[in-house]
């Protein structure tokens, strides 16, 4: 191998990192101006690595990709071994009310949610995936789970979630 070991080869390896920004977006839900936008980390669990790797090998029930986006008030810091929000509260298809878009290495889960679907006093947000997941609350796998806090209890505002992904 021209001079090089194999040891030293398998110990020159590249890794992937998965990181990801939460944006949220409030707009006046009557004049649709946008009135704040606020952006929190997110925290990719152990259960949402597992769905990444049996997406890469196709396994049965894993070919739907990401597809719901989830809205909840639980004030607990999500956690590495989370597989659902702390407290759900709605939940939506992101390709019925949004969209799933990839830049090179950046992956954007937007949705929409209207005034009436988010009228809480929003804490945590998360993604999921495979072919359980479905409008049921905690249903599917939990990809990402990040905290944000935003109050919309009033619902005066449609609120957009952008779920921004970067494998780097």
């Amino acid at each position: 191998m021209g001079g090089v070991t194999v040891n030293r080869l398998l110990s020159r390896h590249d890794k992937v990192a998965l990181s990801g920004l939460i944006r949220l977006t409030a707009r006046d839900r009557i004049t649709h101006e946008i009135v704040d936008v606020v952006e929190a980390r997110n925290l990719i669990v152990t259960a949402g690595k597992n769905l990444i790797a049996n997406m890469l090998v196709d396994t049965s029930g894993y070919d739907t990709g990401i597809t719901y986006c989830a809205l909840g008030t639980n004030t607990t810091a999500p956690a590495i071994t989370d597989t659902q929000l702390g407290t759900e509260t709605s939940r939506l298809e992101i390709a019925a009310n949004g969209s799933r878009t990839v830049a090179s290495n950046v992956i954007t889960f937007s949705t929409f949610f209207l005034a009436a679907q988010c009228s809480i006093f929003l804490k945590e947000v998360g993604l999921f995936g495979h072919s359980t997941a479905s409008a049921t609350a905690n249903s599917g796998v939990l990809l990402a789970h990040g905290q944000i806090s935003y109050d919309n209890q009033a619902g005066n505002y449609d609120l957009t979630v952008d779920y921004i992904i970067t494998i780097g």
